[in-house]
């Protein structure tokens, strides 16, 4: 044969990526139309969550309603209606076919009614007077009958937005692929920083004279973002409702499987405890406001660090999303409420110093919000993965509306029991004053601790069921026993990192003592008998014991990695690296936020304060040692896989 009639065939054109989350198969151009238009949607959504909750406790407060009706109006109501709604419509939308999918007809049926809510409490005020003139609320006085015209819009908003917000985050389970989760997740957070940022800084100081305003503008853009995810978002197909599904989910039969179902297996009964954690802290929201106004500080300066800590979190929030699925979001969550439990009292402080305005914001609101922003972020990126990968993809729906069931009946009961926290306290102790708000430490303490307890026991369920290499929902429901999931790719512990954090800790406990020492000698050069005498005597004696402390925890955490990488039985568990890590750069960072906090209270002359800065600063010294020795104990028995790398390895 004559070789040069030979041609060499036609090379084969490279396939596109695609990423595929159930029978949707996405091309790059693809992925990026969803995400535009779910953040689009997310952006609107968001919006009207934060604008309408930060505003009405300000309004119903200047119009003299007291802190058991906010607490129970803007706490307690949507949790009482999302425990009788959100259950039902989460289950039946499971199990709801349509063209246009299972959860999108929820996003085009509410709409109308949200929209409309938010109007009418822009115009509560004026529907108020109206109903005044026409003779319908004369008996009572114009503040009385404008609570009165508000708190029934407050309750038709809240009944509206209950329905979409039952099925709200699933469409992120059903659209988003897998492997991208955790990059979906961070940019939605970064669309709620930007929230946070344009709105804390250039409106929120209008919050008290500009409400319609705010209000009518916040109706439209929700209407069109969540009116265009309607249009262009694609849910793909389900698998049909077989004839036993759909005696199962009928009637009273649905009820039964309903619990049976949710509520068959340990592990969902500790996550569903869990749940509770963010209802007892959203209990404190509508009286943070005014937790600040005690400090001294005005609106604009709140809608300011709110702001700035915003534009913060956009960034932290991508780069955060890279950590979720290398870490895993329950690892997280859980390191993460170790940390908050034993750190939990900090600002027991405040009972006993008062800075001035300004020096309280640029420090302690400004500065250690900052300095705590990339770890916030991950907690906050890692919020749904952490729903998404702990239960099963089929039921994912059922699932998320029987925690919140749990979640629910806490807010209902937390909103009321936080207003009459701050009115007992107001009234039998400081009478006529806000001074009540400063306590409210005792109960984001009370809640840091008990949620601690709860998520390390999910944790050391999730790592009896497989962990990282083999866990699988439990399903008691099918053959197998579990339903399986795709598992991105993780790391172990990576032996480089966790010195640098051990390193860290070292340094910051060091400095802490070099601290008491300076502080020390700064007041016996200004003559402070009694402070100085406190810190020789006192509190340099024991940042010295702790700082020992400190030294022998971090030797054995080292001489157990030692042991660990020859093949040796380690004496106690190894923490994984990575909240650890990020911790540690919170903590050292911290410490420029005590010295600048220091020299104010001396500057001022504040001699309690001197020594409440002080005694304050060993108390986070000793949470710090306490939480990575319950790090410790957390990961006893555990295979850390050091230096193991999921992009670079292979799971042996």
């Amino acid at each position: 044969m004559n070789e040069s009639l030979l041609v060499e065939p036609a090379p084969m054109p490279k396939a596109a990526k695609t990423w595929h989350c159930g029978t949707l198969t996405y091309t790059k151009a693809g992925v990026i139309t969803l995400f535009v238009f779910l953040l689009f949607g997310s952006f609107s959504f968001n919006l009207m969550m934060t604008v309408v909750p930060s505003i009405l406790p300000l309004k119903l407060k200047s119009l003299g309603a007291s802190d058991v009706l906010i607490g129970t109006l803007l706490t307690s109501v949507f949790p009482l209606f999302g425990l009788a709604i959100s259950p039902y419509l989460s289950f039946k939308s499971d199990y709801l076919r349509t063209r246009w999918g299972r959860r999108k007809p929820f996003f085009f049926f509410t709409l109308p009614f949200v929209t409309l809510s938010i109007l009418l409490l822009a115009f509560s005020e004026d529907i108020a007077r109206l109903m005044q003139r026409s003779g319908l609320l004369e008996s009572l006085s114009p503040a009385t009958a404008a609570i009165a015209v508000m708190s029934v819009c407050i309750v038709a908003f809240q009944f509206s937005d209950v329905v979409i917000a039952s099925v709200y985050n699933y469409i992120f389970n059903d659209t988003v692929p897998v492997v991208l989760t955790g990059r979906f997740f961070g940019l939605m957070q970064m669309v709620g920083a930007s929230i946070g940022f344009l709105y804390n800084f250039f409106i929120f100081k209008y919050a008290e004279s500009h409400m319609k305003e705010i209000f009518v503008a916040t109706a439209l853009v929700y209407f069109v973002g969540i009116g265009l995810l309607c249009v262009f978002v694609k849910e793909g197909e389900y698998p049909p409702v077989n004839e036993k599904e759909k005696v199962n989910t009928r009637g009273f039969s649905g009820f039964k499987t309903f619990f049976r179902e949710s509520f068959s297996h340990k592990f969902y009964w500790t996550k569903f405890a869990y749940s509770m954690s963010p209802a007892l802290s959203a209990a404190l929201w509508p009286f943070a406001i005014f937790y600040y106004k005690e400090m001294g500080l005005s609106l604009d300066y709140v809608g300011k660090a709110g702001a700035v800590t915003a534009v913060a979190g956009m960034v932290a929030a991508y780069f955060a999303s890279v950590y979720i699925d290398r870490w895993h979001p329950l690892r997280i969550i859980a390191y993460s409420g170790v940390f908050a439990a034993t750190l939990s009292v900090g600002n027991w402080i405040w009972l006993f110093v008062t800075l001035p305005p300004m020096a309280f914001f640029w420090l302690n609101m400004l500065g250690g919000g900052l300095i705590g922003v990339f770890h916030g972020a991950l907690c906050s990126v890692a919020a749904v993965p952490f729903d998404m990968r702990l239960q099963p993809k089929s039921r994912y729906g059922q699932f998320c509306s029987a925690q919140s069931i749990v979640t629910n009946v806490c807010k209902m009961i937390a909103g009321f029991a936080a207003g009459c926290f701050f009115e007992f306290i107001k009234n039998w102790f400081f009478p006529g004053s806000d001074y009540a708000y400063r306590f409210n430490f005792v109960w984001s303490a009370a809640a840091s601790i008990a949620m601690g307890f709860v998520v390390c026991s999910l944790y050391r369920q999730w790592h009896q069921l497989g962990g990282d290499r083999a866990f699988n929902p439990p399903a008691p429901w099918t053959e197998k026993g579990y339903e399986e999931v795709d598992r991105p790719v993780f790391v172990g512990t990576q032996v480089r990192w966790l010195n640098h954090a051990l390193g860290m800790t070292n340094v910051m406990m060091f400095s802490t003592l070099a601290f008491m020492i300076w502080v020390a000698y700064w007041l016996w050069h200004i003559d402070w008998t009694t402070a100085f005498q406190v810190y020789l005597f006192a509190l340099i004696p024991v940042s010295v014991l702790l700082y020992l402390w400190w030294v022998k925890v971090e030797r054995a955490i080292k001489a157990d990695v030692v042991r660990c990488a020859a093949g040796e039985p380690v004496k106690d568990g190894i923490p994984h690296h990575g909240i650890f890590f990020v911790k540690a750069i919170v903590l050292l960072l911290g410490m420029p936020v005590k010295i600048g906090l220091m020299i104010v209270a001396i500057q001022d002359g504040l001699h309690t304060g001197v020594i409440v800065f002080g005694i304050g600063a060993q108390i986070a010294d000793f949470g710090v040692i306490l939480a990575v020795l319950i790090l410790r104990r957390l990961e006893r028995g555990n295979d850390p896989m050091l230096d193991y790398d999921g992009r670079k390895t292979a799971v042996a």
